[in-house]
């Protein structure tokens, strides 16, 4: 079964007790790690790093955003911060002078600042609170991680077929690389009898140090046998139940390597037209790995 999965993905999850209305929303993007921000209610806020843990054992990269909100259906005791609801209207009131208006402050002037109201809830309460969020955190997590997987088997046929190509493209760079001295000597021989007389015969032996010397130049065998390496990995990997973005996008890096090179050593046609048909592949692959947890 293809496990491979997509970093982006949104979940939304709202569950009701007694007690409770809860809703937790999550959205992941790409990152190249792990990237955690939350937003809960100030009365959670002790259970945050607890928060981040969970969400540690379900994903292992990508942007996170996760966003807790809280309604109580039953009531609740509620502490009133005095002094700073005095600051306030005191500040309004001078405003209210200082610019003329008739109108005088009313209680409902001061509802709009939420900090002067603040739930007093005690640690049990608290605690049972939590033991209902954290149930909703995990299956909101659940349902992402079923998301991101379901991304996955896209991200996964197109993968698939790029690496597949990749190694299409190596095999056929092997096999003309196998006729490389030969091409090398037919062209070295060419040039020869173009620039010498047609009275004066070639060293046979100088010929073939010069063939050989060139041929060693143009070895390309260590660059294929490295692509062939890496490119098995690549299959291995993309079948894995485990992260392997990371890795999926070294072995990308390490493939444009090998083409440059084959690229620089290059004495056939031939071989440069498919070793740049190699790049472009490879970096449509390196994309979509970019989509990779």
């Amino acid at each position: 079964m293809i496990k491979l999965k997509s970093m982006t993905g949104y979940s939304k999850l709202e569950k009701v007790s007694e007690k409770y209305k809860v809703y937790c929303e999550i959205k992941t993007l790409n990152s190249k790690g792990l990237d955690i921000s939350v937003s809960i209610p100030y009365y959670l806020s002790s259970k945050e790093i607890r928060i981040n843990q969970i969400i540690s054992n379900y994903l292992k990269r990508g942007k996170v955003h996760l966003r807790i909100g809280v309604k109580f259906l039953v009531p609740i005791s509620l502490n009133v911060d005095f002094a700073m609801a005095k600051s306030y209207f005191e500040t309004l009131e001078g405003l209210r002078e200082s610019l003329g208006i008739q109108n005088l402050l009313s209680l409902s002037d001061l509802l709009i600042f939420r900090e002067i109201f603040r739930g007093d809830l005690d640690d049990e309460v608290i605690e049972e609170l939590w033991d209902f969020v954290k149930n909703i955190i995990v299956e909101t997590l659940e349902k992402l991680v079923e998301e991101r997987e379901k991304e996955g088997e896209k991200l996964f046929v197109d993968i698939n077929k790029m690496v597949l190509r990749l190694k299409k493209i190596v095999e056929n760079i092997n096999k003309l690389s196998l006729d490389l001295k030969e091409v090398i000597a037919k062209k070295i021989r060419e040039n020869v009898e173009e620039i010498l007389p047609n009275n004066i015969e070639m060293d046979v032996n100088q010929f073939e140090t010069a063939v050989a010397l060139i041929a060693d130049k143009a070895d390309i065998r260590e660059e294929i046998s490295r692509l062939n390496s890496h490119i098995d990995r690549m299959q291995e990997l993309i079948l894995k139940d485990e992260p392997v973005g990371t890795l999926l996008n070294f072995l990308t890096q390490e493939v444009h390597r090998e083409f440059n090179t084959i690229l620089s050593k290059s004495r056939m046609l031939e071989i440069t037209n498919l070793a740049l048909e190699g790049k472009y592949v490879n970096s449509q692959l390196k994309e979509q790995i970019q989509n990779i947890e």
